[in-house]
This record gives C-alpha cells, sequence and structure tokens, in this order.
C-alpha cells in the first residue's frame, strides 16, 4: 500500500510547484522521461520521495527508480530494514546495495 501524503505536506507541494511551474512536469509526462533517485533515508530524500509520489498522481510521470547504498561502515540493520520496508511501501522500483555484502533487487 502506497502511504497516503498528509494534507500540510501536499499544501507544500502545491506551493513549491507553484514557484517552479508546471511546464516541467507536464513535459516529464509528455517524453515519458525516466528518472533514478539515490536514497539515503534521511529526511530530504524521503520528502523527495514523496514530492515525486504526489507528482505522478497529478501529472501521471513515470515511476522512478530508487537507488540506496549502505556503505557497511557501521551497523545499521535496524535502519536499513525500516529503509527497505518503506521503499516497498512506496512501490517504486528500487535497488538496495549493502556493499561489500548482498544486492537486492526489486521488480
Amino acid at each position: 500500500m502506497i502511504p497516503e501524503i498528509p494534507a500540510p505536506i501536499a499544501k507544500i507541494f502545491e506551493m513549491a510547484l507553484a514557484r517552479m511551474g508546471t511546464k516541467l512536469p507536464k513535459l516529464w509526462a509528455e517524453n515519458k522521461t525516466q528518472f533514478l533517485i539515490s536514497y539515503s533515508g534521511g529526511k530530504d530524500s524521503s520528502i523527495l520521495v514523496l514530492f515525486w509520489k504526489y507528482l505522478m498522481d497529478r501529472y501521471q510521470i513515470q515511476t522512478p527508480k530508487l537507488f540506496y547504498l549502505s556503505h557497511g561502515i557501521r551497523s545499521i540493520e535496524q535502519e536499513e530494514k525500516e529503509l527497505f520496508q518503506f521503499l516497498e511501501s512506496m512501490n517504486f522500483p528500487f535497488l538496495f546495495v549493502k556493499k561489500k555484502s548482498q544486492i537486492y533487487l526489486s521488480n
């Protein structure tokens, strides 16, 4: 199930679109432009993923592919599990790479 975008966040997205204009999202939809989003799990990239979902719902742009890389510098298994679950919930194709370890592919 893809999470719903809360109304306050959707309002912020509307303001962002008002500033940037709708020309680009419409062009992306017309040209079926493909995108790859590097996802870190932080607040910025999580908001970017939600914004992309919003653009998809509003303009029928292509579903992006997401990429996450764990450098394996420290053990963050629980955090990675939560990231993996979030990415799966968004229903976007993603590549989840753990350096010096396994590679998980979806879709």
